[in-house]
């Protein structure tokens, strides 16, 4: 290998890791990257009445690109379907995490709180659920949402 071939590969290699460090600098997220309409999935297990139950749901949520949301859900627990309606606000930080808080509007004690991290370039998003501390039986619920229809 001669010396001006070794030259240019230490050069590539050198610079390569500032080159994927800046990329990742330059993707910020704020509110206005969830927006519009995700199509998500949760499953877990959540705490009812009767104790523990396997908790199954898919629906729409739409984010105005300004810190809210509403979506619909079809939810089944342990076999029993219901089809609710839930409204909430979001924050999202420059790192892409942040937090959902979710209200069902069919149920007084329908609250829920979410930790997020988006992904793929605001075209999905993870979360999971956070309960309160010291909560009993608390839920175990996670989300994967993917933007519906991207124009990208």
């Amino acid at each position: 290998m001669n010396a001006r071939v070794l030259l240019l590969t230490i050069s590539v290699f050198a610079a390569w890791p500032t080159a994927v460090w800046a990329d990742d600098a330059e993707h910020q997220c704020s509110v206005a990257t969830l927006h519009g309409t995700y199509g998500f999935t949760t499953t877990g297990t959540g705490n009812t009445p009767g104790g523990p139950s396997h908790i199954g749901a898919v629906g729409p949520v739409v984010f105005d690109g300004h810190g809210n949301f509403v979506g619909k859900a079809t939810v089944n627990i342990d076999g029993t379907v219901l089809r609710r309606t839930f409204v909430g606000t979001y924050t999202v930080a420059a790192d892409c995490t942040g937090t959902l808080s979710e209200t069902f509007t069919d149920a007084p004690d329908g609250h829920a709180t979410f930790d997020l991290v988006i992904v793929d370039d605001g075209r999905e998003y993870r979360a999971i659920i956070t309960p309160p501390p010291g909560t009993p039986n608390p839920p175990t619920l996670t989300t994967i949402a993917t933007k519906q229809f991207s124009h990208r």
